[in-house]
């Protein structure tokens, strides 16, 4: 795996590396006594869990962790299931808030990102190698 990391091309590995990195969100929402800052507020992982907002942290640190993976082993649905988890976490929250000034913000930053993952020909080269 570490062979196929050091052939991405930069910037895909900076996507992967966040991505791995997300895997952190969901262990200290899982382990008991762990704090984690919610919108400027610490929180501790039982207090997450009483506001219902400990299981979506888990879901994204564990899916973008295997999507992370995914992008490392060169595996054919990678980019699309990357792709549809930062969708599912840049711009459906913010349609659902009707927070219109961060869902153009998540749609850019998407679009830009997606954009990159199946139209950048080094990312298409590391992906068809």
């Amino acid at each position: 795996m570490y062979e196929s990391f050091k052939k991405m091309p930069v910037f895909l590995k900076f996507i992967t590396v966040h991505a791995l990195a997300c895997f952190v969100f969901a262990v200290m929402v899982l382990v008991p006594g762990m704090t984690i800052t919610y919108n400027g507020e610490p929180m501790k992982s039982a207090e997450l869990w009483d506001r219902g907002l400990a299981l979506p942290i888990v879901f994204i640190g564990l899916s973008l962790a295997v999507a992370g993976v995914l992008l490392v082993k060169r595996s054919q649905y990678s980019r699309k299931f990357y792709s549809a988890l930062l969708l599912l976490v840049m711009v459906v929250p913010y349609i659902y808030w009707q927070e219109y000034v961060s869902l153009i913000f998540g749609v850019a930053v998407s679009a830009a990102i997606i954009g990159y993952l199946f139209i950048s020909g080094g990312v298409r080269a590391y992906f068809s190698s």
